[in-house]
């Protein structure tokens, strides 16, 4: 499978959630479209909060290709 072309900007979409959205004036959930450069990988992301207990979701979108996400 190819790749994006020479000089083209990769996109995908990522599913957006955020908890904040009040606070923060964004869109509680939605499609978000993710746009990077060429030679960086574009990734999904979910951050949760662990709340006593039970498992709160609390930011889901596009995350740039980060080197903290590897190991």
């Amino acid at each position: 499978a190819s790749g994006p072309g020479h000089g083209e900007a990769e996109t995908r979409e990522c599913i957006y959630y955020n908890a904040n959205w009040e606070l923060e004036k964004t869109n509680q959930s939605g499609v978000e479209r993710c746009e990077g450069e060429k030679d960086k990988r574009l990734h999904c992301y979910a951050s949760w909060r662990n709340n006593s207990g039970s498992i709160e979701l609390v930011k889901k979108g596009c995350r740039l290709d980060d080197f903290n996400c590897y190991d």
